[in-house]
């Protein structure tokens, strides 16, 4: 698990940092899982468009906590 800091990124500047996909990773099934006090949210990614396709739109704002 990435617990990523810097403020203002996306999930596109978290690719960047990570290396981008490795041979093994499951594009189509990535997730986000985002704790508050209500309990945990997850939310799926679209890694697979932003970074085999290029399509921005599915680079999303990531924010702390």
């Amino acid at each position: 698990m990435l617990q990523y800091t810097k403020q203002n990124a996306t999930l596109l500047d978290v690719m960047i940092a990570v290396g981008g996909l490795t041979d093994f990773a499951d594009n189509g099934r990535a997730s986000i899982l985002h704790g508050t006090s209500e309990g945990n949210k997850q939310y799926g990614l679209r890694i697979e468009d932003l970074v085999k396709r290029g399509d921005v739109s599915a680079s999303i704002e990531m924010v702390r906590g």
